[in-house]
């Protein structure tokens, strides 16, 4: 399981919610803190949408999303559990904190980058309502499933228990 600090999450929201990071500094700043290229993509991917759906949630009364979808190394899409990814549950509580003591700046430039928030604008300026509405899981196209999936049992291990 994963083990990252509350501090080292703020210093990767700071990152991201930096003004005139584009996408590429921000890489390559969160890669420089973390040094490990896929935990960096996981907290680039994760922390906004973590950031999305407080907004959300403080938007409208709507379903939070239970689940997430990743694709698998065969391009399969699966749908596994948010309790799988730590960071998710890290980022949320850094979000609610971010929503209720600030900075607002970097708490909206953080949520900017969030797909979901992005598919609950779409929605708004089509006309529809968020209240009561069910939010889907985000679906992941940087991080592959196997990041999240216990490692195949080798077929030689089947035969001989």
């Amino acid at each position: 399981m994963l083990s990252f600090s509350a501090v080292r999450l703020e210093e990767v929201a700071d990152i991201i919610g930096s003004e005139g990071f584009d996408d590429e500094a921000i890489e390559s700043r969160v890669a420089a803190l973390v040094q490990d290229p896929m935990l960096a993509r996981r907290l680039i991917d994760w922390v906004p949408e973590a950031f999305g759906i407080v907004l959300i949630s403080h938007m409208a009364k709507v379903t939070l999303p239970l689940t997430f979808s990743v694709k698998n190394k065969r391009g399969k899409w699966i749908e596994l559990d948010l309790k799988l990814e730590p960071i998710f549950e890290s980022a949320t509580r850094l979000a609610m904190h971010k929503f209720h003591e600030g900075p607002r700046s970097t708490f909206s430039n953080v949520v900017h980058r969030s797909a979901l928030l992005d598919a609950a604008n779409r929605a708004l300026n089509d006309g529809e309502t968020l209240e009561g509405a069910t939010l889907s899981g985000p679906a992941l196209i940087g991080i592959p499933a196997e990041v999240y999936l216990p490692p195949a049992t080798p077929i030689w291990r089947r035969f001989f228990r």
